[in-house]
């Protein structure tokens, strides 16, 4: 299995392409929405950050203060993140768990076909990080990675072509609830 990031292009030059599969987007992601996700770097107080949304349920992945050298274990890093916050948002661990099942050894497949759906979604996040610490009057290095993907996650969200919003937390919820068990897959 792996994992398809759809990448902006500033993240997508600085990723080492060598280490990442770029430009191929594998038929398991394509048919498991856990898998699809898209990527940004942004700079928040002259820090680097990673910003992961997932293409189906909108759910973020906020990855602080990331140095060029992080960027080799970006596989790690993202599943850390995203099963903490999983936990942190009290999903019950057979969820979590499952979750970090699908995404054990996966590999990671890059390219840069964006959604400008899921791209200003995004935007508003990261907006929302620059008004927090505006208001808190807080540095980005005072956030913590799980909460900051938790706030992030548990906010309306419009998706072009469907009426009403969506709460992330809750579609990632039934999103895993609706996968098979991995040993089905297998």
């Amino acid at each position: 299995m792996a994992v398809n990031l759809h990448c902006t292009k500033k993240l997508f030059e600085q990723l080492s392409i060598s280490r990442f599969g770029a430009g191929e987007t594998c038929s398991t992601a394509q048919a498991n929405p856990l898998l699809n996700w898209h990527a940004n770097i942004v700079t928040i107080q002259r820090k680097q950050n990673l910003v992961f949304i997932n293409d189906a349920t909108r759910y973020a992945v906020f990855i602080l203060c990331v140095l060029k050298s992080d960027l080799s274990r970006l596989s790690i890093l993202f599943q850390d993140v995203f099963i903490n916050s999983l936990m942190k948002a009290g999903l019950s661990s057979e969820l979590v768990e499952k979750a970090a099942l699908y995404l054990q050894d996966a590999e990671v497949s890059l390219d840069t076909e964006c959604s400008r759906s899921v791209q200003g979604t995004m935007r508003l996040m990261v907006s929302d990080v620059e008004i927090t610490l505006s208001y808190r009057k807080q540095k980005i290095t005072d956030l913590l990675p799980y909460s900051t993907s938790l706030m992030l996650s548990d906010r309306p969200c419009t998706i072009k072509g469907l009426k009403g919003v969506i709460w992330p937390i809750r579609e990632m919820e039934n999103l895993l609830k609706d996968l098979p068990s991995i040993q089905a897959i297998k």
